[in-house]
């Protein structure tokens, strides 16, 4: 590679030279174009000029034109998906070539028969017809292809088209760089003559080139019909290039300058400008191009909002069978690498009972039953397309690591971790760790939809036979166990003077539950299914904020001191619970006191939207559902609230925490627990519950909501 430098007024400019790549495949597509058009041209003049002579039909009028555009629309596709991934031709072998050519012309081909199947045209078109224009397509290009490489491509280095390169180096680096120029296939330029700076030589030739003048004072012999110049110096010699590239653009020469520090490493390299720092990078695979992440990312998102349906599905029938028999989180969360070893958290059907530790004791198999059928199945994954959604994870990439298995990767490994980390990938069905990684290194450099859906289907066949590679190693299943241990912890009543608070309970207190029950389910519903368009709006612009999940969930203690995880639209940072690093001491002492903070600087611009409009709220209509909170009631508190309330939180406790209350309808915010006035409102709710106070508190939040009033 060369790099075209141009120095004014000490300001660096790198520009990088056009990409051999890229000027080949232009060659390329024209001999493909060229092929698809003499093929149609072959294939209309045998079968209808020599088989059925009688038959006239126009060539470029009617069915045919349609025929030989879907032909050049079919090899566009094919361009896109494919041909941009292959090496240039110019450096493949005969066979290689073969090979290649065959790709293109059956694609071509298999694209042409798909639209005519589905345009149900095919009765225009005669099978021997068809067959030919493939047949004819594979000959004429194969041939085209190699006589290019062969005879064309050479024969254009000779032209005086061609750019006349002339070589400034010292003596010893020319022998080296002119072998560098005339190994390649870079067919772009000749080269016109080579100048040696470090000494007067009398030959006129120095390895096949001839010499143009050499000494120091080389400037005052140098011939004019030469186009562009490359540099070949020390870094040392800064100012002496300087200065030639000052004289040689006087005269209107393009001037290049090689590299000496691009030749450190063979692995890939490439010219980037840090700043205003020109620098070359060095990395052990061949990134991703831009184009294709982005492509990718957009077919993965695409994919995942089709299955969505599909995953609420799956998500009702486990939440059924797992309450029956376990009832507890749904969800697991994990920790793992992904992407540029940022860590984030998995999601995955919850496999255990939460009385796991004591069933594997006794012997007792730790698995609900659905939870069996899931991990047999590999549907636990499943959740982990909101982790695709989210742009955490894609459908097919290298494995997810967890923490210590990420620190015993090797170099090879981390490094293919440049790209979203797959909810399946070749590590899914593929034995050899070697195949694994070759097979990871060529998706990664030549990603196309051909290998995204070969994976999948490979992946989902051997899904299918109950023959997936997929096995989980001792540190997954310890993390199970874990969260199956936390979860049957915190699912212990907070324990407290039960006897402080003993209110008489009468029919009409019964009735008013029941009623109030019945509400809160059909409300929930109705809300849950009028906002879905809103609430699937709020978690997309959630994740396009910052990224991370949507949604999370915060432990609160409930009725009689029950503890439950109520659900909210994250509003804050990904990295919001390093509280000291983020927080002043000020800031941190309002919390320790409040459980507030005015002005968070943790809060996200939607974030901060959703908090003030109380749209951050919404998730909790499934809490309200599912019967761990009503649609009104106190505010439901974190464990170190309690203490707070001291003997009254038996009171406090005897209600279930609801979605809005009578603080948060009157005083939005503005009463605080300092002053005792949060305390006492919510005791009032207790004491004077009733349908009308919860009717008259709802169109109270709907009014300070709209006005904003108190929101934080």
């Amino acid at each position: 590679m060369i790099l075209a430098c141009g120095i004014h007024d000490c300001s660096w400019r790198v520009v990088q030279m056009s990409n051999l790549k890229r000027y080949t495949l232009y060659i390329l597509n024209i001999i493909d174009a060229v092929s698809i058009f003499l093929s149609f041209f072959f294939s209309f003049w045998i079968r209808f000029r020599m088989f059925d002579p009688g038959i006239h039909p126009r060539m470029f009028q009617g069915e045919y034109a349609v025929f030989l555009i879907t032909a050049f629309l079919s090899y566009i596709l094919y361009n896109i998906f494919f041909l941009y991934n292959e090496k240039s031709f110019l450096s493949r072998s005969i066979a290689e070539e073969a090979f290649q050519t065959f790709k293109m012309s059956a694609a071509v081909f298999l694209f042409v028969l798909i639209y005519i199947n589905f345009a149900k045209v095919g009765e225009y078109y005669s099978r021997f017809f068809e067959l030919l224009f493939g047949t004819l397509l594979f000959v004429i290009a194969f041939f085209l292809r190699s006589t290019a490489k062969k005879y064309l491509v050479p024969a254009m280095k000779k032209t005086r088209e061609m750019e006349q390169l002339l070589v400034i180096s010292s003596y010893s680096d020319a022998e080296e760089t002119i072998r560098e120029l005339n190994d390649s296939n870079d067919w772009r330029y000749s080269i016109f003559g080579i100048v040696i700076t470090d000494r007067d030589i009398k030959e006129k030739e120095i390895f096949g080139v001839k010499v143009a003048s050499s000494g120091t004072d080389f400037m005052k012999k140098l011939p004019e019909d030469f186009s562009s110049v490359l540099l070949v110096q020390k870094p040392e010699n800064y100012f002496q290039i300087q200065k030639m590239m000052s004289a040689f653009h006087k005269q209107g020469k393009a001037v290049y300058v090689k590299i000496a520090e691009y030749g450190f490493s063979s692995n890939f390299r490439q010219l980037d400008v840090l700043g205003e720092c020109p620098v070359v990078a060095y990395r052990v695979f061949v990134p991703m191009p831009k184009r294709k992440a982005v492509f990718r990312r957009i077919l993965n998102l695409i994919a995942s909002i089709l299955l969505l349906p599909f995953f609420l599905i799956v998500t009702l029938i486990v939440w059924v069978f797992t309450e029956i028999e376990s009832p507890g989180r749904l969800f697991v969360t994990r920790a793992r690498v992904g992407k540029n070893n940022r860590r984030f958290y998995q999601l995955r059907y919850r496999l255990y009972r939460i009385d796991a530790e004591q069933r594997m004791e006794e012997g007792l198999s730790p698995f609900t039953l659905i939870g069996k059928f899931l991990e047999r199945t590999h549907l636990d994954g499943l959740p982990m397309l909101l982790n695709v959604v989210s742009g955490e994870m894609a459908f097919v990439g290298p494995e997810c690591q967890s923490l210590p298995a990420f620190l015993n990767l090797s170099p090879e490994e981390k490094n293919l971790m440049t790209i979203t980390p797959g909810v399946t990938g070749y590590w899914s069905y593929e034995k050899s760790h070697a195949v694994i990684i070759g097979n990871e290194k060529e998706y990664l450099e030549h990603w196309n939809l051909g290998k995204e859906i070969s994976v999948l289907l490979n992946t989902s066949f051997r899904y299918l036979i109950f023959q997936s590679q997929r096995k989980q190693n001792r540190y997954f299943w310890a993390e199970e166990s874990a969260f199956a241990k936390e979860e049957f912890n915190s699912r212990k009543p907070l324990e407290y003077e039960h006897s402080a608070y003993a209110p008489v309970r009468g029919a009409r207190y019964i009735a008013y539950q029941i009623v109030k029950r019945v509400f809160d389910i059909v409300l929930s519903s109705a809300g849950i299914i009028i906002l879905s368009p809103l609430l699937l709006f709020l978690a997309a612009a959630v994740i396009l904020n910052d990224g991370g999940m949507p949604i999370y969930s915060h432990r609160r203690i409930g009725k009689n001191g029950k503890r439950i995880r109520i659900y909210k639209f994250r509003s804050m940072r990904t990295d919001a619970g390093d509280l000291e690093k983020l927080l002043t001491p000020e800031q941190l002492e309002q919390y320790r006191t409040e459980f507030k903070i005015d002005n968070d600087p943790r809060v996200t611009k939607i974030g901060n939207f959703i908090r003030k409009t109380s749209l951050d709220e919404l998730p909790q209509l499934f809490n309200i559902l599912g019967g761990s909170l009503s649609i009104v009631g106190p505010r439901p508190i974190v464990e170190e609230e309690t203490k707070i309330y001291g003997k009254e939180i038996a009171k406090l406790l005897s209600a279930k925490p609801g979605l809005t209350g009578y603080w948060q309808a009157y005083a939005r915010n503005e009463a605080g627990y300092e002053t005792g006035e949060r305390q006492a409102m919510e005791m009032y709710y207790i004491d004077h519950q009733s349908l009308w106070l919860d009717i008259r508190i709802l169109f109270k939040t709907f009014s300070s909501v709209l006005q904003r009033k108190g929101a934080k």
